[in-house]
């Protein structure tokens, strides 16, 4: 488990005492940590002189909301580094903020790649900067912070925008131009090579197979394009406009304008200066003396410690985050088809949530959801354990860049749910699809000679085509899952299941969306979603948490009964047995033959 702490400005509600026998150890643990900040903050005392005017941190890749757990191996991986995070970025400015004689932080973007709810994340992180500092030293103007541009993504230049200055290289591109989706669709393709797709789906927003069956959009997924794009272009509007304090009609006519030279970027608004690099120490200076800007790394161990208040409570931190597989979690070095670069196996994810509901330290936990669905039975799995553990504990969710399908799942178990207005959730519905190669043997002149027993044991066979009775018994597993997938929305949000039909059957929401058709109780950061996890803890206002992130145990725990609390609420929402076991297979080879309930389609909009 890896600790550190965070400040939450918390409603006072009671809580429970500290057990006697650990103050001892924790008064010893804080004098330890005092005389550590005072001969720290004493050594910053005589070389104070090497302190920058800017602390240094360069985004030039894409970023990660925590810090993953990776192997031990990569570290000997021949150039492998860890991946940026904002939860790494948070803990650089927590730091900086703490430093009175650092005039703020300067931020690199060297090809720096966010999505647009990472964006608005940063976003928050500087807003939350810069009232730490304010905080803290009890001044009017607050630390800076600035970003200079190289090269970036359309969605790391709305975060640029929240900066106190921001200055482009002089041939940068300001490339804001809006938000495109354009699926390609295979039918006639696979057509013409004798292969057939079947698709069977119980949601008519459920668009993730599309391209194999028909030519072009279907009304529905046309129609819920739309609405995707609207709510993520206001953002990307609005994000630009309350940044540069511009209005959202000037931003909309630049953007329909760009690509945007920096030069016109500039006349514009847009940004406050062009340099270079090597300008920079001289266009931050103060006064006649150039700015001394050094990285965060050789600086880390010269800012000054601030001494936290006590913690006054603990929050756990689970990470949930890739496509959703029965079996081990498992971590690629690079992403591949279908699966991207991790997934979360429900064996893993049940350890892990088990060890968080047996850990009494814990006041409160906050689950980090980031996934586009996969497993049905793999979600409802990890669901069950989550809803053991939010009976016993307050499980606040927090969903990342996407939480839909089978994350939406897994997130209806928590007692409240936090997204970013850019998320992409919802996507409540159901899917199959199997191809049939029989065309495609056909013209290779291949063929299959079959023996079976069992009338449906060929019902996944790659020469089969779902007609009668195979397809009666496809559409009524898939009816019952989605039935269920229902049922666990109306249990966890309350939501009345005639309201449910108009906002499920497969449509995806933003989170700006779902929070208006409560799917989601708050919009904001994963700080918020922290903030939430003390509040119903009952927490101490202001009181500092301390953040402890649940790994993986490392000897096996077995499933625990379930409370009075948990069992009472099992009559509303009863566990599902095996759910359609024929149908769903924990072989990754069973996954790419049989489990096509599939994902998120990856075609919808996103920034």
């Amino acid at each position: 488990m890896t600790m550190h702490t965070h400040s939450a400005d918390l409603q006072t509600r009671p809580r429970h005492a500290t057990p006697w026998w650990t103050q001892p150890w924790q008064w010893l643990a804080r004098s330890g940590e005092h005389s550590l900040y005072r001969l720290s903050n004493l050594r910053r005392r005589w070389f104070k002189r090497r302190l920058p005017d800017y602390v240094v941190v360069t985004l030039d890749g894409s970023l990660l909301e925590r810090n993953p757990e990776t192997p031990w191996y990569y570290d000997f991986v021949p150039g492998y580094r860890g991946p940026q995070t904002l939860e790494g970025v948070r803990h650089i400015l927590d730091r900086v903020a703490d430093d009175p004689d650092v005039r703020g932080v300067l931020f690199l973007f060297k090809g720096a790649s966010l999505t647009l709810a990472q964006a608005q994340s940063l976003t928050s992180l500087f807003e939350r900067f810069r009232q730490w500092s304010r905080a803290r030293h009890q001044r009017q103007h607050a630390q800076h912070v600035v970003v200079y541009v190289e090269q970036c993504s359309p969605s790391a230049l709305i975060a640029a925008s929240a900066a106190d200055r921001l200055i482009f290289a002089p041939l940068a591109d300001w490339e804001i131009v809006g938000l495109r989706t354009a699926p390609l669709f295979l039918k006639e393709a696979l057509t013409r090579l004798g292969i057939e797709m079947q698709v069977v789906r119980v949601a008519p927003w459920k668009t993730a197979a599309d391209q194999f069956i028909f030519d072009g959009l279907s009304d529905a997924a046309r129609e819920q394009a739309q609405w995707l794009l609207d709510s993520l272009y206001a953002d990307i509007v609005n994000g630009v406009a309350q940044g540069r304090r511009l209005e959202p009609a000037t931003v909309q006519a630049l953007i329909d304008r760009a690509p945007l030279t920096g030069a016109e970027a500039l006349a514009a608004g847009l940004i406050d200066q062009l340099a270079y690099e090597d300008e920079l120490p001289d266009v931050l200076k103060d006064g006649e003396k150039a700015a001394v800007l050094k990285p965060y790394g050789r600086v880390r161990n010269l800012l000054y410690h601030r001494l936290r208040p006590a913690a006054v409570g603990t929050v756990g931190v689970i990470t949930l985050s890739g496509t959703i597989m029965t079996g081990a979690s498992r971590a690629f070095p690079t992403p591949l088809p279908l699966f991207g670069d991790e997934t979360i196996g429900s064996k893993t994810a049940q350890q892990i949530i088990r060890a968080a509901r047996q850990d009494d330290t814990l006041d409160a936990v906050v689950v980090h959801v980031d996934s586009p669905g996969g497993s049905a039975l793999a979600s409802d799995l990890i669901w069950r354990e989550l809803t053991l553990l939010a009976a016993e504990k307050p499980v606040i969710i927090y969903m990342g860049n996407v939480a839909a399908s089978g994350g939406y799942y897994i997130a209806a178990a928590g007692r409240k749910i936090v997204a970013q207005r850019a998320s992409l959730t919802g996507s409540i519905g159901v899917i199959i699809a199997k191809a049939n190669l029989q065309g495609a043997f056909a013209k290779l002149g291949a063929r299959r000679d079959t023996v079976k027993r069992g009338a449906h044991a060929d019902i996944y066979a790659d020469t089969t085509h779902w007609q009668d009775d195979l397809i009666e018994r496809v559409e009524t597993t898939l009816q019952y899952v989605y039935t269920q997938f229902k049922q666990r929305v109306i249990d966890g949000r309350g939501i009345e299941p005639a309201m449910l039909d108009e906002i499920a059957g497969g449509r995806v929401w933003t989170g700006a969306q779902a929070q208006a058709h409560g799917l989601v109780d708050a919009l904001g950061d994963f700080d918020h979603a922290v903030e939430l996890a003390a509040a119903e803890a009952g927490l101490p206002v202001g009181g500092r948490v301390k953040l402890v992130t649940i790994t993986e145990p490392h000897r096996w725990l077995p499933p625990a009964p379930a409370t009075i609390q948990a069992l009472l609420g099992g009559r509303r929402a009863q566990q599902v047995a095996d759910l359609t076991t024929f149908l769903f297979d924990g072989e990754l080879s069973a996954t790419l033959t049989r489990e096509q309930v599939w994902l998120l389609a990856p075609h919808l909009p996103k920034s």
